[in-house]
């Protein structure tokens, strides 16, 4: 596995693999690529049968990968801790199903599945809520440990102590505290070229029940005005589910399979 240092490298990689019939799950963007490598956090891998890019964050590695010979394995040992997602729509669902058989060939299991769902622009915003702040770095530690506790190490997109800083510095996490200052329940979310999508929404467990939920995204609403929202959440998880559904999100058609190594 060799750590790219340099942008370019990294585009050549994925440009010489971009070929037809290749299967691949590669959705980094420019900015992302310079972020992981300033950061020394991603890493490649190529082998006759394609190219593979690692991810390293705090607790998990993210796979990323190009595969252009489905009867060629990777030549190299993944981290104990790594997981890809595979995201498709209906016409795509047998390019997937291959995909996970492939990886399932290299010792990936099959973990969950996700749904993608989408509030479209132009929907009227709520009225807005009171007592929902953005985070302060102060906020930082409970901000990490809540994400811990209500996420999967691996599966849970928890961000480096370092992305969680940018995100409280660009106010990208909502939060409700409680009587003793304490943040009992969050939201973050990221900009995307036409959207914006959650990222992780939690409440903890002590404060559940009490529509905490119910008024962060009703804050949320309020502020992106009639902006396109997206969020992928499990598959079949009905309190999340009827959360969105009740604030005018729908199933958009796509679809995702998580695999851990």
């Amino acid at each position: 596995m060799t750590r790219l240092d340099c942008i370019s490298e990294a585009s050549r990689l994925a440009f010489a693999h971009m070929k037809p019939g290749t299967q691949t799950n590669h959705v980094m963007t420019a900015d992302e690529y310079r972020v992981d490598i300033a950061a020394g956090k991603l890493y490649a891998h190529t082998w006759p049968g394609g190219v593979l890019f690692l991810r390293k964050r705090e607790t998990y590695h993210m796979l990323s990968y190009y595969v252009n010979d489905s009867g060629s394995l990777p030549d190299c040992a993944l981290p104990d801790d790594t997981f890809t997602e595979i995201a498709y729509k209906h016409s795509g669902a047998e390019n997937a199903a291959q995909a996970v058989e492939y990886w399932g060939r290299v010792g990936m299991r099959h973990t969950l599945d996700r749904v993608r769902l989408t509030r479209p622009a132009g929907k009227d915003s709520s009225s807005p809520i009171q007592d929902i702040c953005t985070a302060a770095q102060s906020d930082i530690d409970t901000l990490s440990s809540l994400m811990r506790a209500c996420f999967s190490h691996r599966t849970g997109h928890i961000p480096d102590y370092q992305e969680l800083s940018d995100s409280i510095v660009a106010g990208q996490i909502l939060c409700i505290k409680d009587l003793h200052d304490k943040i009992c329940g969050f939201l973050r979310w990221i900009p995307r070229a036409a959207s914006i999508e959650i990222r992780q929404l939690a409440v903890r467990d002590d404060m559940r029940g009490k529509r905490l939920s119910h008024n962060l995204l009703a804050a949320l609403v309020d502020m992106m005005g009639d902006k396109k929202i997206t969020v992928w959440t499990r598959d079949g998880y009905a309190p999340a589910l009827r959360s969105y559904y009740a604030f005018g999100f729908v199933t958009d058609g796509w679809r995702s399979t998580v695999l851990t190594f």
